[in-house]
């Protein structure tokens, strides 16, 4: 009795170490690590739209008590552009709210952040968007801590490293290391539902397109609204779009355009008078808060088959030059 118990006891061990031997393999070869977020997560994008317009913190005063500190570097090196550059993301301490201009900053290679229009609308012109990784123009907030990414020109594509030099403390000195870039182009285009914002003034959220096929139609004339009346043969869409004016500046959706990527013909927003039942139509409105509206298309359908366009949704805010492109399908 005793020896069946003792070799009992041999294979339950045995099967102990077996099962024990399998689980280390299986934590070893496949169970997934715990890695860092890859570089295109690593830059903080915000989560949620602001509010509404906020009351702008008076000028923080450069012998306030502050400190900054880099948290992060991705460095671009695209070819569309010819400059190389960085989106940093600073971690700002203050004794109270903080209103800080980007003038206080300067690279080794004469930089000043303040005036960096001319590089961003090199990057606007080929579709790339620092808005896409929360880019700040001016460190603006109503708390004393907080994060906040900014746009770092760099004039020589070699360049392995380069200064950041601030005059709102002494030794405030930071190198950025260029070595490694990891931003895409992808990384600074829009989709449906970003956040779109110039890092300034404004942010926008536009949908994806959703069909309104059928829905009657209207149109405001001198006050009186009338159906507007379109032909049998077309689909009609609509995009729906939030917008928060961040310091009480006014902000004008003036036109949209879209424009399929297969080259067919670009469609035209339905102009600011045109509203569905619905739907309120926010082309043209002065938006001083936050405000949220809609945009419409029509395309031709003769066949009556389904529209399904991957493409280009194309804002024009005014005040500004370029538009903004969204990559979104129409279906």
């Amino acid at each position: 009795m005793n020896r069946k118990i003792r070799n009992r006891m041999i294979w339950l061990l045995a099967l102990v170490v077996i099962m024990l031997g399998c689980l280390l393999i299986f934590d070893v070869f496949f169970r997934r690590p715990n890695l860092p977020k890859p570089a295109d997560e690593s830059t903080p994008e915000p989560s949620a739209m602001a509010a509404g317009s906020q009351e702008k913190p008076a000028e923080t005063n450069k012998d306030a008590d502050l400190s900054i500190a880099v948290s992060r570097t991705v460095v671009y090196d695209l070819p569309e552009v010819d400059f190389k550059f960085a989106v940093v993301t600073l971690h700002i301490k203050a004794d109270g709210p903080v209103n800080i201009g980007l003038e206080h900053f300067r690279t080794d290679e004469g930089v000043v952040l303040s005036d960096v229009q001319s590089y961003v609308r090199k990057l606007e012109e080929k579709s790339c968007y620092l808005g896409r990784q929360n880019v700040w123009f001016s460190l603006i907030s109503a708390e004393p801590e907080f994060e906040a990414n900014i746009f770092v020109p760099v004039l020589n594509r070699q360049a392995e490293e380069v200064t950041l030099n601030s005059d709102l403390g002494e030794g405030m000195q930071f190198v950025l290391d260029l070595k490694n870039p990891s931003g895409t182009k992808e990384m600074l285009n829009y989709r449906a539902d970003d956040i779109i914002t110039d890092g300034e003034t404004y942010q926008l959220s536009v949908s994806a397109a959703y069909d309104i096929t059928g829905e009657t139609m209207y149109q405001n004339k001198n006050g009186e609204l009338s159906e507007y009346l379109l032909p049998s043969t077309v689909k009609v869409y609509a995009f729906r779009v939030r917008a928060v004016s961040l310091w009480g500046d006014v902000i004008v959706i003036e036109d949209a355009q879209y424009v399929p990527a297969d080259g067919r013909e670009t469609l035209t927003a339905l102009e600011a008078s045109v509203r569905s039942m619905k739907l309120e139509n926010i082309l043209g409105r002065e938006i001083r808060e936050a405000d949220e509206g809609t945009i419409f298309f029509y395309a031709f359908d003769p066949d009556d088959r389904p529209v399904s366009y991957d493409g280009v949704l194309k804002l024009k805010l005014q005040g500004n030059d370029t538009w903004i492109d969204v990559n979104v399908r129409l279906n």
